[in-house]
């Protein structure tokens, strides 16, 4: 089995509005200790890191002759922790990291699979594990499905290998047999106070572009993100997050359907899925001509529409994320999409 410690950075955590400590509370249940490479702060974030028994601070000091440098600075620092991890665990052949950036989570729902996916990869010789990825958009109950959002990327790596972060720290290099995880990495980033949201992107652009460049890169970023492409997504978030969604001013459940109908010709649904709908009766047939009319408009969802149900029932083809590498959603997630459109939840 494997031995899994977390990683990570961070600096001014409380300026920024991060979820820190909800990402840290996220990780705690799935590694032994946390390593975070913590820079020189000024707003209070270290004192907010005293609740945490279970964490290893690193103090550093950011190179300001790396800030506009494709944002080398974030992964010169997330590989500050990763060294520092495999010092301490150079004897450890069974030893795992698993990094977050401090806006990312895990939801409590997959700690248990999350670790199945770890020790398999480790039992068949990977030295990586990659997942997918939920990108908020503006609002918690809203993912990013532009091309620009990377559909999934690597968390957990293998600590005897010579695996690195690299460029702006959104992965790792050296990476040569990765394990494909169906578990999620939820990334709040871009759900924060607006005026700490303002200043954060502010901060990113600088350290990823030359400063004389930074008008340039602020104002194509703005673009870009109002063109952004999202999905609806009616889930139940980990339960650290309750008190910033509440502060956010959004809900944190929602009312219960009466009724849904699943087409699903081929594809079987497990009870563990069909009793998270958040509904009174769920009902699952071959074809959406076994629906009452009245209920297929705004009641029904089809697994893998056909043509004629695109056509008359307003189906989505696919909820696929636009990047190139984008996998097709494994059938939990693809209910999620399809059941979120017409305003029905998953309880987990």
């Amino acid at each position: 089995m494997a031995n899994v410690y977390g990683f990570t950075l961070l600096r001014n955590g409380v300026k920024f509005d991060y979820s820190f400590k909800e990402c840290l509370k996220s990780l705690s249940p799935l590694v032994s200790k946390i390593y975070i490479a913590l820079g020189d702060c000024e707003d209070g974030t270290r004192e907010a890191l005293a609740e945490f028994d279970n964490l290893e601070i690193i103090d550093t000091v950011w190179d300001p002759s790396l800030m506009g440098d494709g944002g080398q600075i974030l992964s010169e620092q997330t590989n500050v922790a990763l060294d520092h991890l495999r010092s301490v665990c150079s004897d450890d052949e069974d030893a795992w990291g698993f990094y977050l950036q401090c806006d990312e989570l895990l939801h409590e729902s997959e700690i248990t699979q999350i670790k199945k996916d770890i020790d398999l990869a480790h039992k068949n010789g990977c030295d990586a594990v990659r997942f997918r990825y939920f990108h908020f958009w503006q609002s918690h109950y809203e993912i990013a499905l532009s091309k620009r959002w990377y559909p999934h990327e690597v968390r957990a790596v293998k600590l005897s290998t010579s695996i690195k972060s690299f460029g702006d720290a959104q992965g790792f290099s050296g990476v040569k047999s990765p394990f494909e995880s169906e578990c999620r990495i939820l990334h709040y980033g871009h759900v924060r106070e607006e005026e700490s949201y303002k200043e954060k992107q502010k901060l990113l652009i600088q350290m990823i572009r030359p400063a004389e460049k930074f008008k340039k890169y602020f104002n194509r970023e703005k673009k870009a993100f109002a063109e952004t492409l999202t999905a609806k997504v009616l889930m139940k978030h980990p339960s650290v997050m309750e008190d910033r969604i509440l502060r956010m001013g959004e809900a944190i459940s929602f009312p219960k359907k009466e009724l849904v109908y699943i087409v699903s010709k081929e594809r079987t649904i497990s009870s563990e899925i069909l009793d998270s709908i958040n509904a009174e009766n769920v009902f699952v047939v071959k074809k959406s001509t076994e629906v009452p009319f009245e209920h297929r408009f705004k009641n029904m969802i089809v697994l893998n529409p056909g043509f004629m149900d695109r056509l008359e029932y307003d189906q989505k083809k696919s909820y696929r994320m636009k990047s190139d590498f984008a996998r097709e959603w494994d059938l939990k997630n693809e209910i999620l999409l399809r059941l979120s459109d017409i305003g029905v939840s998953l309880r987990n």
